[in-house]
């Protein structure tokens, strides 16, 4: 019997966020042709992780992300020469990066080993998300010299690679390959929703940071009468200032902050619809699940993401203060609380609507199904 070929993938840690579920998910997938190693800079795996992977971790025993950014940049220096040693101790033939951290140091090790074959993988918009300060400066020089030393990139938005292309010079071959999600075989039974006087509850995923926009629709909340109600699941550095927001505008009452749960789904599908309100995206993971369970949803048309999974890219023009019906879901401007707040009731007052968008956001997260997505990246190693 053949041997698998030995591959890694490689990422900072197994935490909630969208590359970490990412990579989380294709280890059940990529196990089942490769011998796969998962390599991560800090010992935090709060997500389930394939038996069949090995495991290496690169920090020491009980280290941890560290707050400080003098101390940040000496674990990096650290990681710059243990990860190249373990590809080579461990005979990886291609490594799979994850995250422009990860990127860059893939490109390092591809300097020191050119032998080894190397994907890197861009998971959000680099020209706003590293649109700040110092960042910005060395994501200009770092990422055209670093990214264009790897064999192939993949990302999960024609914009994200296009953005790469035109803003930071990457030469390198792209292609695009959509986050993967676990769907369901038959559609389960949605909260009903039959009275318009009854509570419309409204549903959002995602970190408390600025990006998420969770104020966009708190403000949205706060334009609707008094049987809307808002769910918020996850955590981050904006709690307590989202908190007072409600607070100020009178709709505490109304929206009640979960924190991280494990088993999402679970949790959201005791709503009518799911919102994101991102100013930004690379591929939503979380409008996808909510997808995957039938919720019908709303989403800014953000860059990048939302357009190609609602509307199959097909451009649409969204009036301030309104949204548009694509073809999967509703589309709102960003950062648009007016026009949040008109879709949502929109959604509440048309039970038609709601049904068939909930059947469409079904069929249409079976698409990006782990098995399906899982092979797109088997094709890619394999074409090294």
């Amino acid at each position: 019997m053949k041997e698998k070929r030995k591959i890694a993938l490689f990422v900072s840690a197994i935490g909630f966020g969208g590359a970490e579920k990412v990579v989380s998910l294709l280890l059940d997938e990529l196990t089942k042709y490769f011998d796969v190693t998962l390599i991560l800079l800090y010992n935090e795996i709060k997500l389930p992780i394939n038996k069949n992977a090995k495991i290496i971790i690169l920090s020491k025993d009980g280290e941890t992300f560290k707050t400080s950014r003098f101390l940040r940049l000496l674990d990096n220096f650290k990681f710059l020469f243990k990860y190249p040693r373990v590809l080579k101790k461990e005979g990886i033939e291609v490594s799979v990066s994850f995250l422009v951290r990860q990127n860059i140091m893939n490109g390092i090790a591809k300097m020191i080993n050119p032998s080894i074959k190397t994907i890197i993988s861009e998971r959000c918009f680099p020209s706003i998300m590293y649109n700040h300060g110092a960042t910005s400066i060395l994501t200009k020089l770092l990422i055209p010299y670093f990214y264009n030393k790897n064999d192939k990139l993949f990302s999960n938005s024609i914009y994200i690679n296009n953005d790469l292309i035109t803003n930071y010079n990457v030469k390198i071959d792209t292609s695009v390959i959509y986050n993967p999600i676990l769907t369901e075989s038959k559609k389960p039974n949605l909260k009903p929703y039959t009275d318009l006087d009854d509570i419309f509850k409204v549903v959002t995923v995602g970190r408390l940071i600025e990006v998420k926009n969770q104020k966009s629709i708190i403000e949205s909340i706060s334009l609707l009468s008094s049987n809307f109600y808002l769910d918020i699941y996850g955590d981050g550095p904006l709690d307590e200032i989202l908190k007072n927001q409600s607070k100020t505008l009178n709709v505490e009452k109304r929206i009640t902050f979960h924190g991280n749960v494990t088993g999402i789904k679970t949790h959201i599908i005791n709503n009518h619809c799911f919102i994101l309100s991102s100013l930004t995206e690379g591929f939503p993971n979380v409008l996808l699940e909510a997808m995957s369970v039938g919720l019908p949803v709303i989403s800014t048309n953000c860059m990048s993401g939302p357009l190609e999974l609602l509307n199959d890219n097909e451009k649409v023009k969204i009036l301030s203060g309104s949204f548009v019906k694509a073809k999967y879901g509703l589309l709102v401007n960003v950062d648009d609380a007016v026009g949040l707040s008109q879709a949502i009731k929109y959604l509440q007052k048309n039970a038609d609507v709601r049904n068939m968008y909930s059947q469409l956001s079904f069929e249409r997260a079976k698409t990006y199904d782990v098995s399906n997505i899982g092979i797109h990246v088997k094709n890619l190693i394999d074409s090294l």
